[in-house]
């Protein structure tokens, strides 16, 4: 149970740190996962030669890890410190406690529990553009101003994941995304959506090439609110060491 609760605390404290790197300047060092990857697998070890896990679940879990992190990264729904975070998590809950059995009815590796909880936490913030998104429609705010879109879904798409801003406030900071660009046709420039933008897109040419055609966004510019996905890996991470070992 030691070995365990160092895992935990280990891997907790490091996730804690790198959801407030990235929230605050969308980097992770690479020391965070080259510390605690490493660590956690070698107290899986002491846990392994103890009889307290299997290495069957050890090496499925790592292999899962691996593999999902990296699926994710190529679609461009993770950035690369969200698929490092996985294999950490991975490595520091390879198994469920005996006392959770019913747990390993739905999901055989504690993995698949904390990817469902990270997933559904992260549910919450679009829902959250959304509402407010209404809200600004019934107070005569048109969010697709000045946008050419029919296809409802599509719309759609835009309430849930898109703010209109400034244009400064997009510059400003890291908490917002461009959700629209600029196509040049026949000579004409033509604001066009961003439905889905890459983990590891560069915003900072994107913002560069809206700044050239600044004059069409004098009543504000389609942006995504940006809370970086480690945010809801960390929590969800959280929440299930709760759920499996509390009380303990």
């Amino acid at each position: 149970m030691i070995v365990l609760l160092l895992r935990l605390a280990v891997s907790s404290a490091l996730l804690v740190y790198a959801s407030a790197c990235d929230v605050a300047s969308r980097e992770v060092s690479d020391w965070v996962w080259v510390l605690g990857i490493p660590t956690c697998v070698l107290l899986d070890g002491v846990d392994l030669y103890f009889g307290c896990i299997d290495l069957l679940s050890l090496v499925a879990s790592l292999g899962v890890s691996f593999l999902l992190g990296y699926v994710l990264c190529v679609l461009g729904f993770y950035g690369g410190a969200d698929g490092r975070a996985l294999v950490l998590m991975a490595a520091a809950m390879p198994s469920y406690p005996p006392s959770r059995l019913f747990v390993i009815q739905v999901f055989p590796l504690p993995l698949f529990f904390i990817f469902l909880s990270s997933t559904l936490f992260s549910i919450i913030y679009p829902l959250k553009v959304f509402t407010l998104n209404v809200i600004d429609r019934f107070r005569g705010k048109r969010l697709l101003h000045g946008i050419e879109e029919d296809n409802l879904l599509k719309r759609l798409v835009l309430y849930v994941t898109a703010r209109r801003v400034t244009f400064e406030t997009l510059k400003a900071g890291l908490k917002y995304f461009p959700a629209e660009t600029i196509v040049v046709e026949g000579g004409e420039a033509r604001r066009t959506p961003i439905y889905f933008l890459h983990a590891e897109a560069e915003v900072d040419e994107l913002v560069e090439q809206l700044e050239a055609h600044k004059e069409l966004f004098t009543d504000g510019v389609l942006a995504s609110p940006t809370i970086p996905m480690i945010v809801f890996q960390t929590a969800g991470f959280l929440v299930v060491n709760l759920i499996l070992y509390w009380p303990f």
